[in-house]
Order: C-alpha cells, then sequence, then structure tokens
C-alpha cells in the first residue's frame, strides 16, 4: 500500500455511531485474524462499522498490576469478498512500549485477515493512561479515533467530553 492510498483511506468520512461499549469477549465470535481471541481477561467492543467500508475494532486487556495491562485499536477496510484488510493498529502496552502503531505502507505482504506483523511502525507520544480506568480508556479511544481519521456523531453526550 502507497502511502498516498493510506491517505485516502484516512481522509474518508468514517464515524462511530455512539461512544463504543467493550464487554466480554468468546473465543470464534469475531472474524478472522481475531477468531481466536478471548477468555476473562479480554474486554471489547467487537467489530463496528464506521463507514460503508471500514470497520474498527477495539479490545483492552486486564491484568492484576498496571504493566500487565493493554489496549488495542484496529482499523479494516472491509474487501468486496468479506475478507477484512488491515490499515492501521494501535497498541498500548505500558509494559514495555507505550503507544506505537503500525500500517502497512511501504510494504508489498499480503495482511488480509491478518494483523500486521513486520509492517512500518510508528511511536506515538507516551502518557501513562491505564485501560482499566474508563476515564483513560476513553482517552486511549480518542487518541485511537484521532489517529486513524474516525470520529463520534456530534449528538452523543459523550463527545463533547470525549472530543477535544
Amino acid at each position: 500500500m502507497t502511502l498516498e492510498e493510506l491517505k485516502k483511506h484516512k481522509l474518508l468520512r468514517k464515524q462511530l455511531k455512539k461512544t463504543p461499549e467493550f464487554g466480554p469477549l468468546k473465543r470464534n465470535k469475531l472474524p478472522k485474524p481475531f477468531n481466536k481471541l478471548g477468555g476473562p481477561r479480554i474486554q471489547s467492543t467487537g467489530m463496528l462499522d464506521v463507514s460503508d467500508n471500514h470497520v474498527v475494532f477495539m479490545y483492552w486487556r486486564d491484568g492484576s498490576i498496571f504493566t500487565d495491562r493493554s489496549f488495542y485499536g484496529y482499523l479494516f477496510c472491509r474487501l468486496s469478498n468479506g475478507c477484512l484488510n488491515p490499515l492501521f493498529e494501535f497498541h498500548w502496552h505500558p509494559s514495555h512500549k507505550g503507544f506505537h502503531c503500525k500500517t502497512p505502507c511501504q510494504t508489498t505482504n499480503n495482511y488480509t485477515d491478518r494483523t500486521l506483523p513486520g509492517a512500518h511502525e510508528l511511536k506515538l507520544k507516551t502518557k501513562q493512561l491505564d485501560p482499566k480506568n474508563i476515564r483513560d480508556r476513553h482517552e486511549l479511544i480518542i487518541t485511537f479515533c484521532n489517529a486513524c481519521g474516525v470520529s463520534l456523531p456530534d449528538n452523543d453526550p459523550l463527545s463533547k467530553t470525549l472530543w477535544p
């Protein structure tokens, strides 16, 4: 994917219908590459349509201590055959990397129905946020959505408090 193609995806109108809610995730309830994801420590939004062709998915992993927790956000383009093409991956690992994201930019690998191993990685400014704390989780949602060009609807009561 070229930088221009990726930029076109980012600039397309993408909007969440409401503030994402997280809940338990059972294995085999999501399409590849997340079909094996689940368990008592995972809370997810499920797949959320943000445009006719774009889908976001977010989840956080709980842990007994702060450094065991993490947050993930993904933006996909839904292909005509129903497969998912990853455009953006957002990770927050307080234990070792802080914020970082990956894009399929400047690679010829086929990432259909996969995450982005070996893809171009960008680092973002790190802040100490705890995904277990709902306010911090909202800030993680904001950071992810701003990075990939997704907005909340204007009539969402939380959009005024979440979006600057």
